[in-house]
């Protein structure tokens, strides 16, 4: 049995930071560490644990049985130890601490900036660093779950049971298309007149990609997706352009020029945004603070 009190919890953090980004030289720069304090941390860690937890050479990188077991272990310890040291000095009236916060590509239906923003004038002691996914909302929800952030603003649906959401808004979901496009005429549409469209949209995995793919599987038809793009402005862009056309929330198409939108008869497909995080995870004292400063600034006091 592994005694924790023989663990030094900073060669942990170099541990984990190795594991996570497959690279002693990536997680030296990730820790603004030199390599070589990692590399002889994570040797340390092994010798006291009496057991190799990662192989490596020039050719090769991955984790051992044990170094695996010990990435989903170590993660908690560390959690908890963070917490634990923040809660105490939390408790002399400062909070401080790191707050990892996950933000989808998209643009979302209130000023996230401004909550950043506030947050940091209010909770200046707090290290917030503000990170995104290559893989979109189901990414940030993996990075929660994983232990990589601490909370995310997060379109779409949930798909991980251990997460606890707020929902912060709801927009519903309309057809742009180009205002010159044949569509462009009518005021409603229903998926099957438009099915066989071309579609601009987000790589799977993102929000509203989820929304939409839901939409048509639920309705039993398909589409063709002839153009991706990971941000609302490009999709927008395309559709002036006539290269497509494309379900988006409402809310991401007021004011833009040389596009029209076409509702979809009821019921109405919503697009939601939500703040989520890990609902067996003990909470930081910033999380929390983010936790309060998000339902006084966006849900008006209600979660």
């Amino acid at each position: 049995m592994i005694d924790n009190s023989e663990m030094d919890l900073r060669q942990l953090e170099y541990f984990i930071a190795v594991a996570e980004l497959r690279s002693f030289t990536r997680a030296a720069e990730a820790l603004h560490v030199v390599q070589s304090t990692v590399s002889a941390g994570v040797k340390a860690l092994e010798h006291d644990l009496g057991t190799t937890l990662v192989v490596r050479s020039t050719r090769q990188f991955h984790l051992t049985a044990a170094g695996e077991e010990l990435v989903r272990r170590g993660q908690d310890l560390l959690t908890a130890a963070r917490a634990t040291r923040d809660a105490v000095k939390s408790a002399e009236g400062r909070v401080t601490g790191r707050l990892r916060v996950g933000a989808p590509a998209s643009e979302l239906p209130f000023n996230m900036p401004e909550v950043i923003g506030a947050f940091r004038q209010r909770y200046p002691a707090v290290d917030l660093q503000l990170l995104t996914s290559p893989e979109g909302s189901i990414g940030l929800q993996q990075d929660v779950v994983n232990n990589r952030l601490d909370a995310s603003f997060c379109s779409g649906d949930i798909f991980f049971t251990e997460l606890q959401q707020m929902e912060l808004a709801c927009s519903p979901v309309v057809l742009a298309v180009a205002e010159h496009h044949p569509l462009a005429k009518k005021r409603q549409v229903t998926l099957a007149e438009i099915a066989g469209e071309s579609f601009i949209d987000f790589p799977e995995g993102f929000g509203q990609r989820s929304v939409t793919d839901a939409m048509f599987r639920d309705a039993g038809l398909m589409r063709s997706i002839r153009t991706e793009t990971t941000t609302t402005a490009l999709v927008t862009a395309f559709v002036r352009e006539n290269i497509g056309i494309a379900l988006l929330p409402e809310s991401a198409t007021v004011g833009q020029p040389g596009i029209t939108t076409l509702q979809f008869p009821a019921p109405v497909p919503q697009w939601r945004i939500s703040l989520i995080h890990h609902e067996h995870r003990w909470h930081t004292p910033a999380l929390d603070a983010l936790l309060a400063l998000v339902t006084e600034r966006i849900t008006g006091g209600t979660e």
